[in-house]
């Protein structure tokens, strides 16, 4: 149908140019026939499978959309648990950063501890080391003190290490949160897929879904364009671009757009195509309307353009 659409309007552009250009010399003023289209025509597309749940009867009434209003929601609920497990399993993660960041202020005080033991078992061994050296003790005594010192040496080693152990524990358990935020913000960014909103202001087209329909990934739900922001679309023959100048088909150069019912909306010309159609020997022309006047246009509408020749 869009094919057999296409050849129409380019029929009726031809039998415009054809009947328009034929008799035109250098210097006069021309008119051409063109097609009035939006610019930037943005698809909105499903972007997960699943089947529809609301729709925005705004939107529906009034085929316009606000900037990220909601258009369609698809069935969510899967997701939105897959999200709910995502933010326990962060909560958690988050617990166990807790606990060892707990581990580690325990085991600080518990060097303190071990190191005045230490301290406190040093003295005394030096002490009976003194004593033994004026006799007052035997060997058995000071072998029994340079043990404890031993042993509170090793102490202090064994709950250095623990600490040591407590801080790569923290390390872990914050690069396991770090790996729960990012699924969690997977899983929303999953939730949001679910949802179509407008991604500006603007007129929707083809724009029809029904609850309950179930739909694929990448179908189009509709497609979207600013009101204000259209181009018209013709067709000039090789034999008026051959002095683009003569006949004002040239970039930038103001014309005047001519409605069915006498009105005039001004543009500018803002393409000019580089390649010719072979059968026709026409060229792709764009006009850029000013957005005061586009947006009362319509889609589609056939209108004249006329053109200024030197108009720069």
């Amino acid at each position: 149908m869009m094919t057999a659409l296409n050849l129409s309007k380019l029929s009726v552009i031809l039998y415009f140019l054809a009947t328009a250009l034929f008799a035109q010399t250098g210097g006069e003023r021309i008119r051409l026939a063109g097609t009035v289209v939006a610019d930037n025509m943005t698809g909105l597309s499903y972007r997960v499978r699943g089947c529809i749940t609301s729709i925005s009867k705004e939107a529906t009434n009034t085929g316009s959309a606000a900037v990220n209003q909601e258009l369609i929601k698809l069935d969510d609920r899967v997701a939105k648990m897959a999200v709910a497990t995502a933010v326990a399993r962060v909560k958690d993660l988050e617990a166990e950063v807790g606990d060892s960041e707990f581990s580690i202020t325990t085991v600080h005080a518990e060097i303190i501890r071990v190191q005045e033991e230490q301290d406190f078992v040093v003295r005394e061994f030096e002490r009976t080391r003194l004593l033994f050296q004026r006799g007052l003790v035997n060997e058995t005594t000071l072998e029994a003190a340079a043990r404890r010192k031993m042993e509170a040496n090793f102490a202090l080693e064994r709950i250095q290490e623990d600490l040591q152990r407590a801080l790569s524990g923290k390390s872990r358990a914050k690069i396991a949160l770090d790996i729960g935020l990012l699924e969690l913000n997977a899983r929303q960014s999953d939730l949001e897929e679910f949802t179509i909103h407008a991604p500006f202001r603007g007129v929707l087209l083809n724009f029809n879904p029904k609850v309950g329909d179930c739909v694929s990934q990448g179908a189009l739900a509709a497609q979207i364009y600013k009101p204000n922001d259209k181009s018209v679309e013709t067709f000039a023959f090789m034999n008026n671009l051959v002095d683009a100048n003569q006949f004002g088909l040239t970039i930038g150069n103001p014309v005047q757009v001519i409605r069915v019912n006498g009105a005039s909306c001004p543009g500018k010309i803002s393409l000019v195509g580089t390649e010719a159609n072979l059968e026709t020997q026409s060229v792709k022309v764009r006009i850029k309307l000013d957005p005061n006047c586009a947006v009362e246009m319509f889609l589609n509408e056939g209108v004249k353009i006329d053109l200024t020749p030197n108009a720069r």
